[in-house]
């Protein structure tokens, strides 16, 4: 079974993740505290893990976002650290793991708290530091497994038409669930290559054994949110056009 994506519009843009941990010389007055408390086992191609918060989730630029300065420490089962902060509300708050071999990207959100919202469904659990509260604390359990990506897929994708200007990154992502909100676009990913840049695109993406349900590549155009995503084509069942083909990919495989 070949997987190629064929694909209405076209567009490519190289996205490197990258953001800085300083946002001014003086002494931020808040304090987050934040336990962690590991499951599994890191990869071997671990770099690091950094605590990243957002002041907007999702955040309209990387440089939006506040991070340590260091990794944390990988070889403990649990690690408190702690983060300086403005006074202010912050939407968002997550673990975010560097490989040695690959540039880090969306799909390398290690651990993301949720809360269920009675309007929005869930929405990642945020805080407010103030004069009156300069201090808050949380907990994050992340999973190792998530990142430990012992298969992959790989492919051709086929685009039709130019890049449009205003194009920011194209991309190929592998999901666990069919995605419908901006937030479900992270939480639900499994794997994601931004890296599209040529027509025809040849890919190989890495990804974590187990189910994938959608295979879609996604367009981002200039000046959106991190997960305002365009689909420009998924790949189908080929028994069933127009339905998303499910795929279930073993440990060591590389499915094509």
């Amino acid at each position: 079974m070949r997987i190629k994506c064929f694909i209405l519009t076209m567009a490519a843009a190289l996205f490197v993740i990258g953001c800085a941990s300083d946002h001014g010389l003086s002494p931020q007055p808040g304090r987050l505290v934040v336990d962690v408390f590991f499951r599994g086992t890191p990869p071997a191609n671990t770099q690091g893990i950094y605590l990243i918060v957002a002041p907007q989730f999702p955040p309209h630029a990387i440089n939006e976002l506040y991070h340590s300065s260091n990794s944390l420490p990988i070889d403990r089962d649990s690690v408190r650290t702690v983060i300086d902060l403005p006074f202010g509300h912050y939407d968002a708050i997550s673990l975010w793991w560097y490989s040695k071999e690959t540039k880090s990207n969306l799909a390398d959100i290690l651990a993301l708290p949720l809360a269920k919202d009675s309007l929005a469904g869930f929405k990642p659990v945020g805080f407010d530091l103030s004069s009156n509260h300069p201090s808050d604390y949380i907990k994050l359990y992340p999973d190792w497994n998530k990142v430990n990506r012992d298969a992959s897929l790989e492919g051709t994708i086929y685009f039709d038409g130019p890049f449009p200007k205003n194009t920011l990154a194209t991309a190929i992502a592998a999901y666990s669930y069919v995605p419908d909100s901006n937030l479900e676009y992270l939480t639900y990913m499994r794997s994601i290559d931004f890296s599209i840049n040529e027509n025809p695109y040849h890919y190989k993406l890495p990804i974590r054994s187990g189910s994938v349900n959608f295979l879609v590549v996604l367009w981002l155009p200039e000046r959106a949110n991190l997960a305002d995503f365009a689909r420009l084509g998924f790949y189908q069942d080929p028994a069933m056009p127009g339905v998303p083909a499910k795929l279930r990919i073993k440990s060591g495989e590389t499915r094509t």
